[in-house]
């Protein structure tokens, strides 16, 4: 188990684990391995069968008892409200998502940025993207919560120069960015793409790969975060440098088929030392 070293409240950025690491089981065992390892919270997936992707209070309610009763804090709600899609497959509402974070009482909210990639996409999926993105931003700050947009392949969002011009664009105070390094080849290292977006980054997904993406499409097998080809202290030496004090989040243990839990607890240890 990771030594702990002071109060997480203490501590400049928070170390937390996403849940989806646990997608094959119920909510509270993944609950019960952040409490045991030590995570400074966690970040909620917004699917099951974790949390309903409508607001349900009576499921809402158990979840915070089981929270309280673990001392686990919820940091982030990982959600999949999505603006601009360009598809009809996705049933979820502003509302309930805002409830939703609201009820549990994570500051931070993850979204994404439509469904094509920048490069794809037309200046009309751009646009209401923006739209709508800027419409829920004032629905958020009223109620103090902070939407991150997913720097993630497949949305508009996919390199560091088309996030740019989406925070740019929406140009509100409560919409930041969920960075990681990229999982497709975007033309730049991981220290590029964190430093020219490093002014807008509340959350961090911090993922690692025995080598960086070659070409379009490859898959690359996960790696621990203190062994893969991106540097995590260089990434997070850029982070200091900012005064960031967010949190960093482990999303997926790296040895999926063996013992996860010691994968996850060995990437809490690194993240800890570095932090």
């Amino acid at each position: 188990m990771p030594s702990v070293d002071s109060n997480p409240t203490e501590r400049s950025i928070k170390v937390i684990l996403c849940t989806i690491a646990y997608r094959e089981k119920l909510l509270d065992y993944a609950l019960d391995v952040a409490a045991e390892l030590q995570f400074d919270g966690i970040e909620v997936w917004g699917r099951e069968p974790h949390l309903p992707e409508k607001f349900d209070e009576n499921r809402l309610r158990a979840t915070k008892k089981r929270l309280d009763a673990t001392q686990v804090r919820p940091w982030v709600l990982g959600s999949y409200l999505r603006f601009g899609s360009t598809k009809n497959d996705l049933d979820i509402s502003l509302a309930d998502v805002l409830h939703i974070g609201r009820w549990l009482k994570t500051p931070l909210i993850r979204v994404w940025a439509s469904d094509v990639s920048s490069a794809d996409a037309t200046e009309e999926v751009w646009q209401r993207t923006v739209q709508e993105a800027s419409q829920a931003c004032d629905r958020a700050d009223k109620l103090n919560l902070t939407l991150v947009v997913e720097m993630h392949a497949g949305t508009l969002a996919d390199t560091a120069q088309s996030a740019k011009r989406l925070v740019e664009q929406v140009n509100r105070e409560c919409f930041k960015l969920n960075f990681q390094v990229a999982s497709e080849p975007d033309g730049q290292t991981p220290q590029e793409r964190l430093e020219m977006v490093l002014p807008w980054v509340a959350h961090v997904h911090a993922q690692n790969y025995g080598r960086l993406p070659g070409c379009q499409g490859e898959n690359v097998a996960r790696a621990p975060l203190a062994a893969g080809a991106v540097s995590y202290p260089n990434l997070l030496a850029l982070l200091r440098s900012a005064g960031y004090s967010g949190s960093i989040a482990v999303e997926f243990a790296y040895d999926e088929t063996g013992d996860k839990r010691q994968a996850l607890a060995e990437d809490l240890q690194f993240l800890r030392a570095i932090c």
